[in-house]
């Protein structure tokens, strides 16, 4: 119980903040408006901290690839535009492609849960490729290209997936 309050506090401290950010205004009815949003957001987030079934445990190490798919959203744009005119203007009937990529990480572990998130986001953030599913029985990811590069672990799986 001391934890859910310890944490109702720290969650109603940081939306308090967040909103005296945002709103950067001090006269008391947006006092008593933050507090009163802050007290629904660090109850929303107490209720959904309860409920979770893994702690995530994400590595730093894996920032060092994460930088990836945020060039890819401004590379990924040549290959957009080329497709929207082909499909879109042109109408010529050319795919994308269903892709599976092996990958290891299907543990029920915080690390594992963690990886197949950052994966999930990142993977899904140029606008060339999405992650469709992760199939944890068969170790394997499932992506989307617009346009087909060959490569599609790489902007897939930009966390690697060796695991390190």
């Amino acid at each position: 119980m001391v934890g859910h309050v310890r944490a109702w506090v720290v969650w109603w401290l940081l939306c308090a903040a967040l909103w005296l950010l945002l709103v950067d205004r001090t006269p008391l009815d947006e006092l008593l408006a933050g507090a009163g949003v802050a007290a629904l957001g660090a109850t929303a987030a107490v209720l959904v901290r309860a409920r979770r079934q893994v702690l995530l445990r994400p590595r730093a190490r894996w920032l060092s690839t994460a930088w990836r798919p945020v060039l890819g959203m401004v590379a990924d744009l040549v290959p957009l535009v080329r497709v929207l005119v082909t499909r879109g203007v042109l109408r010529r009937d050319e795919r994308g492609s269903l892709s599976e990529v092996p990958y290891p990480h299907v543990g029920a572990d915080g690390q594992d849960t963690a990886h197949r998130a950052l994966t999930e986001a990142l993977g899904s953030l140029a606008p060339n490729t999405f992650v469709v599913d992760i199939d944890r029985d068969r170790g394997v990811l499932l992506a989307h290209e617009l346009a087909p590069t060959g490569d599609v672990a790489r902007s897939a799986c930009p966390l690697g997936g060796d695991g390190s």
